[in-house]
C-alpha cells in the first residue's frame, strides 16, 4: 500500500536568524527521518536567499517557495499538484485557515508552538475562533498549552491533540556520575574558575518584573542557604551579553546581583563547550517560564543528560509525573527542592538515571517520530467537512 502524503508547511524554519525558529528546526531535522518510514513527507519553507529553491532534509525532500503575497500561490500550486492527503501547518494560523479554504479534500492541521500565538493581544477572540474551527485538527507541544488553548476557547470543537518533542541518549557522551564525566566536569570548572561550585542551570525566559517574585524568592534563598551555589543562565534564553547585562541591571533592586559576578554567570552559544557543557556541569536544571518548545526540547534534552529537571511553574508537568519517577514532594517549596539536589549526591544520581530511563522508554526520536504519524494519518479523524455534516 502507498504511503500516505502529508505536506508539512514550516515557513520560518529556514529563516529564522535569531534563536525563535530554532526549536521547530531542530524538531523537523530530528524527527523527520524516522517519520520518512512511514510517510511520504514534502516540507515547505521560505525562501531566504541563502538555501537553494530544493533540497533535501533527512530523506525528506524540501521546497522553499517564494514569501510575501506570493507564498500561498506557490504553496497552492505545490499542493494541488502533489494532493496529499494530509497538510500540517506550523504556527500560521492564517495560513492554515486559508489552505483548508482552498484545499477542501486535504486534511489541514494547524500546529501551535503556544497558546500566545492565538491570544486575545494577537488577534480578536471571535476572529480567532473562527480560524481554529476552520481547519480539522490542532496539535501543541504540552498538556499546560492544550490546557490554556481550552481555558480561552471552552466552546472550541476542533480536537486538540499534544505531541511531544523528543531526545537522543547518545548526544551526551559523558555523564556526571560516572568516572570519565566527573573528571571532565572538573576540568570544565577548573577551566571557567568555578571550582567547588554547585551550579544550579536556568532555562526559558526570565519572567516580567511583575511575575517574578516566586522565582527571585527561591533563588535568593537558595543562595544564602547553599554558599556554594551559583546560577548560570543558558545563552539560547540570554542571547549575547547585551540581553544579560540588561537582566543582571533589572535584578539589583531585588537583591539577586548582590551575589554577582562570581556566583550569577550566563553560558555562552558560541562556547566550543556549550553542547556538553550545558548539562555535565549543572547539578539541577530549573525551568524558568518561555517559549514552550524550547521548553520542552530543553527538558527532554537535560532529562536524556540525566540532570535532574525541576520547573518554576506552579503546575506541573503533566507529561513526566505519570511516571512516578520524578513527582516533585506537594509540600516542599522550589528552594528546598533545589537544595535537596545540589546537597544530596545520591538522590541527584537516582533522578537523574530515572530521566534517562523515561527518555528511553518514551521520548526519543523515534517514538516522537510515531506520535506524530498517528496524528497526521489522514484515516484517523474526519475532515472539518465530515465533522461538520456528522453535527447536522
Amino acid at each position: 500500500m502507498d504511503r500516505e502524503k502529508v505536506a508539512l508547511i514550516a515557513s520560518d524554519a529556514f529563516t529564522a536568524v535569531s534563536g525563535k525558529h530554532r526549536p521547530v528546526k531542530r524538531v523537523l531535522e530530528r524527527m523527520l527521518p524516522h517519520a520518512a518510514e512511514q510517510l511520504h513527507i514534502r516540507l515547505f519553507g521560505v525562501a531566504d536567499g541563502h538555501l537553494p529553491a530544493q533540497g533535501w532534509m533527512g530523506g525528506v525532500p524540501f521546497y522553499c517557495l517564494p514569501g510575501g503575497r506570493l507564498y500561498l500561490e506557490s504553496l497552492l500550486r505545490h499542493l494541488r499538484k502533489w494532493r496529499p492527503d494530509t497538510v500540517d501547518v506550523y504556527g500560521r494560523p492564517l495560513l492554515a485557515c486559508q489552505l483548508k479554504a482552498r484545499l477542501p479534500l486535504s486534511r489541514v492541521l494547524l500546529t501551535l508552538p503556544s497558546a500566545q500565538i492565538v491570544s486575545s493581544s494577537c488577534h480578536p477572540k471571535a476572529y480567532t475562533m473562527q480560524v481554529l474551527e476552520s481547519v480539522d485538527g490542532l496539535i501543541v507541544g504540552s498538556e499546560r498549552t492544550k490546557a490554556e488553548l481550552l481555558a480561552q476557547f471552552p466552546s472550541l470543537g476542533t480536537p486538540v491533540w499534544v505531541h511531544l518533542p523528543g531526545a537522543s541518549l547518545e548526544e551526551q557522551v559523558l555523564l556526571r556520575w560516572t568516572p570519565d564525566g566527573e573528571r571532565e566536569r572538573q576540568q570544565r570548572l577548573m577551566e571557567r574558575g568555578w571550582m567547588n561550585r554547585k551550579i544550579i542551570l536556568l532555562a526559558g525566559s526570565w519572567p516580567p518584573l511583575r511575575d517574578e517574585e516566586h522565582i527571585v524568592s527561591a533563588l535568593t534563598e537558595v543562595m544564602d542557604r547553599v554558599p556554594e551555589a551559583m546560577l548560570v543562565f543558558l545563552a539560547a534564553d540570554f542571547p549575547g551579553t547585551g540581553a544579560f547585562r540588561e537582566w543582571f541591571e533589572r535584578s539589583k533592586p531585588h537583591g539577586l546581583a548582590a551575589y554577582a559576578p562570581e556566583r550569577i554567570a550566563s553560558l555562552q552559544a558560541g562556547s566550543p563547550y556549550f553542547i556538553s557543557d550545558r548539562y555535565l556541569l549543572a547539578d539541577c536544571l530549573v525551568m524558568l517560564p518561555g517559549d514552550e518548545p524550547a521548553s520542552m526540547l530543553t527538558r527532554l534534552e537535560a532529562m536524556a543528560a540525566g540532570l535532574p529537571t525541576l520547573d518554576a511553574h506552579d503546575a506541573p508537568v503533566l507529561e513526566f509525573a505519570v511516571d512516578g519517577l520524578l513527582a516533585e514532594g506537594a509540600g516542599d517549596s522550589l528552594a528546598d527542592r533545589i537544595i535537596l539536589l545540589l546537597e544530596e549526591e545520591e538522590f541527584r544520581q537516582v533522578i537523574g538515571r530515572a530521566s534517562r530511563e523515561i527518555v528511553r522508554r518514551h521520548y526519543r526520536w523515534d517514538h516522537a517520530a510515531d506520535r506524530w504519524v498517528s496524528l497526521v494519518r489522514a484515516r484517523g479523524v474526519q475532515t472539518h467537512t465530515g465533522r461538520r455534516s456528522a453535527k447536522n
